[in-house]
Formats: C-alpha cells, structure tokens, sequence
C-alpha cells in the first residue's frame, strides 16, 4: 500500500510539473509595441519609406536527458524587422532581419549591406507611432552617419 501510494503521489506531482509552464513560455507576452506594417509620417522621404515589426514568441526544441525532443513555446523570443527604403520606380527592400529586445523596450537590429553596415533601433514613441534611429557604416571610407525617422502603423 505505502508503494502504491507513493507512485500515485509521484504521478500527481509529475503531471503538474509538466502542466506548468516553462519559464521561457511565461514570459513570452508581446510587449506593448505593436506587430505590423508602419509607414513614414513624411510621404516624399528620400529613406525608410516602411517597416514591418513581427513578434515571434517561437519554439526551442530540448532534450530532457532521455533522447526525446521537447517542444517548448516561448523559447525563441524575438522580433523580424523588414525595411523599405526610398527608390525608383519602386521602394528598395532591405529584407528581414532578426530584432532583439533591448531593456528600454527598443528593439535593435542590423543589416549587413555590404558597401554598408546598418545598426537600426526601433523605438516605441506612443501607441502605433515608433521611431527609426540608422547608423550607417560605410565600407568606401564615407563618414559614419546616423539619422532619425518617425512611422506610423497603417
């Protein structure tokens, strides 16, 4: 009897465990800036005309020691960051790129465009409006520039 009881005991404590949430899965909410396409506030800008903010709350994959993955939800968090920049006929796409939360709620990201190396920060101004800090680092001896853009989610 005491055996039996102290399986049934296990079962239950073991069933919760893996009932609970893991960690990453808890913490992966989407934070207060919002996924979507934004728009640069000045129509005839001569850079980032568009950006699209995707916040992925993805899966890792773990192996619990006994050979067999795990999926576990939340433990890829991150953002994709799609740029366009002003060209002619038609907008450039910079492509997308992975995004990183920083600890003031930004997200920062970097292209690698060969004759330039681009650090992007997205910054959450207000409820569907963000601004775009570049740092551009030319790879042809051009000075570093820096800029700012200000978008709003369509």
């Amino acid at each position: 009897m005491p055996l039996r009881f102290l399986l049934s005991a296990l079962a239950i404590l073991l069933t919760g465990m893996l009932a609970a949430p893991d960690r990453a899965e808890a913490s992966c909410r989407a934070p207060d800036l919002v996924s979507g396409t934004y728009e640069n506030v000045d129509p005839a800008t001569r850079s980032i005309t568009a950006a699209q903010l995707q916040f992925v709350c993805g899966t890792r994959y773990e192996d619990r020691g006994d050979g067999i993955g795990v999926a576990i939800s939340g433990g890829d968090v991150h953002w994709t960051v799609r740029l366009w920049g002003s060209c002619s006929p038609t907008d450039c796409d910079w492509g997308t790129v992975r995004g990183e939360d920083d600890s003031t709620g930004a997200i920062a990201a970097a292209y690698d465009q060969g004759f330039a190396h681009r650090n992007v920060t997205v910054i959450p101004v207000r409820a569907g409006l963000v601004r775009l800090v570049v740092t551009s680092y030319y790879t042809d001896g051009r000075p570093t520039r820096t800029w700012t853009e200000t978008l709003r989610l369509r």
